[in-house]
C-alpha cells in the first residue's frame, strides 16, 4: 500500500476513533436506551423517571368536576368547552388535595384574555379577537363578559356577535 492512502486510512480511523470517544463521554448511557417493546427512544430515558418522581401540580377538567359539575357544565356548553379549567386558572392540584387552604386562582384583568383574544392576523378566519384598547374601555372582560361562556353577558343576556 503506498504512504498517501495508507496515511489518509489512519486519518480516517482516528478521527473515528476520535468520535466514538467524544460521544461515550458526552452523551449520557440511557439516552436512546431501548423500551419494552425495544423501540428505539430519541431521548434520555432517565428524564423521563425523574420526571414521574415530580409532584404533579395538575388536574383535569374531570377533576374539577368532582365538586364544580355546574361550572364545568356551563364551560362545556359554551365558547370555551375545548379548554381545561387550568388553562385560565394555572395549576390546580394544590386546590384538589386542599381545596379549604389552596384556592385556584385567576388574573381578573385584561391581561388574561388578551393571549387569547387580542387581535392577531395569523389566527384562523373566524376566531374572536378584539383590539382591546379599543374594547370595553379599559374595564375587565369579566365585568361584561362570563368567562365559563363569554357569549353569555352580565345579566343573562346572550349575544352570538
Amino acid at each position: 500500500m503506498r504512504a498517501a492512502p495508507r496515511r489518509f486510512l489512519m486519518l480516517y480511523l482516528s478521527v473515528i476513533l476520535l468520535f466514538l470517544a467524544i460521544r461515550a463521554i458526552v452523551v449520557p448511557p440511557t439516552f436512546g436506551e431501548f423500551t419494552d417493546d425495544y423501540s428505539y427512544r430519541w431521548f434520555r430515558g432517565d428524564a423521563v423517571r425523574e420526571a414521574m418522581q415530580l409532584e404533579m401540580k395538575f388536574a383535569s377538567k374531570e377533576t374539577c368536576m368532582q365538586c364544580h359539575a355546574e361550572k364545568v357544565e356551563f364551560l362545556d356548553r359554551g365558547a370555551h368547552m375545548t379548554l381545561s379549567c387550568e388553562t385560565c386558572h394555572g395549576p390546580s392540584m394544590g386546590h384538589v388535595k386542599d381545596p379549604q387552604n389552596v384556592k385556584a386562582d385567576i388574573d381578573p384583568t385584561r391581561a388574561l384574555c388578551k393571549l387569547c383574544h387580542e387581535y392577531n392576523p395569523t389566527r384562523p378566519e373566524g376566531f374572536p379577537q378584539k383590539f382591546t384598547d379599543e374594547h370595553g374601555y379599559g374595564r375587565a372582560c369579566i365585568d361584561c363578559h362570563n368567562p365559563h361562556s363569554p357569549w353569555v353577558f352580565r345579566g343573562g343576556a346572550q349575544n352570538g356577535e
